[in-house]
């Protein structure tokens, strides 16, 4: 008797399992893909809201040097979507990558501190380190050798500079 109520319970959970909706497990089209076929033929977007990023005046920073100089960073200039962009094994374990899309999220890290141009310790404002191992970080621009920002010039214009990743002792964030 036991054994004919497991057999019936397991022939019902079989045909419940059969009767589900086939279409749920389709593959879903890519971002891409799902937004072609959904924009209209006109061309126009879909939506028109586009999300505003608050960045504060004045700096945002400062890169000490290798020398011991130091520069103020003004601005940050961004690169296609991303305000700063890094690959590399993280904590020794993983290869990873970061890319900030937000202005905010980039304000969250205290410091990036480098051994050497691949080789460098990330802290954000509570303290936690991500080190980095054999990476590339690129800010402000997609040069291997080089970073670029805002600065301010003996009249006070804001200027794009350049420095050689080599030169960069470290990297300091601030907020307001």
């Amino acid at each position: 008797m036991r054994t004919l109520l497991l057999a019936l319970m397991l022939a019902l959970a079989l045909a419940a399992c059969s009767s589900k909706d086939e279409a749920a497990q389709l593959p879903v089209p890519d971002e891409a893909t799902a937004a072609e076929s959904a924009a209209p033929a006109d061309g126009q977007p879909i939506s028109s809201i586009t999300i505003k990023e608050t960045i504060p005046d004045g700096p945002v920073g400062r890169m000490q040097l290798t020398n011991g100089s130091t520069l103020e960073i003004d601005g940050l200039e961004k690169m296609g979507n991303y305000w700063i962009y890094l690959t590399g094994k993280l904590n020794g374990r993983s290869s990873t990558v970061v890319s900030l899309t937000r202005f905010r999220d980039l304000m969250n890290w205290q410091s990036i501190v480098f051994k050497d141009p691949h080789n460098f310790t990330i802290t954000n404002k509570r303290g936690k380190e991500w080190v980095f191992e054999d990476a590339n970080l690129y800010l402000g621009t997609d040069k291997h050798d080089a970073y670029s920002f805002f600065v301010l010039d003996d009249r006070y214009d804001r200027t794009l500079t350049e420095v050689k990743k080599s030169e960069v002792a470290n990297i300091s964030f601030s907020t307001k």
